[in-house]
């Protein structure tokens, strides 16, 4: 997975987050950090275990807040390496993801979104 997420459409600059090959999410480019998140399936969850509710869940190119019940709106969609707010993909995006897929995006989009 190891990917690198930059806010905005550009990849230059500091990464603002770090995905490693194990699923660990840490802020900006660590050395020895502690994750922020974890990604578990199509689940995310806050903090460095899969240990009770998540915090985010994918399905397909949507991601919701929680588990994202029946009547839940997306709060991101993920279209390619590019990170969008709410349910389409219009405007210009929040931020965009070198490497990893779309896990990786939706981690993005919870860090920018909802911590």
């Amino acid at each position: 997975m190891s990917a690198r997420a930059y806010r905005g459409s550009s990849s230059f600059g500091a990464p603002i987050l770090t995905i490693d090959n194990n699923g660990l999410v840490y802020e900006g480019t660590p050395v020895f950090g502690t994750p922020i998140m974890n990604i578990s399936g199509d689940q995310l969850y806050k903090g460095s275990s899969s240990w009770g509710a998540p915090i985010a869940t994918v399905r397909g190119d949507y991601v919701y807040k929680d588990t994202g019940g029946l009547l839940s709106a997306p709060i991101a969609t993920i279209s390619r390496e590019y990170v969008y707010e709410g349910s389409s993909t219009f405007g210009a995006p929040l931020a965009v993801v070198k490497g990893g897929g779309r896990m990786s995006a939706a981690a993005t989009a919870v860090y920018l979104l909802l911590m």
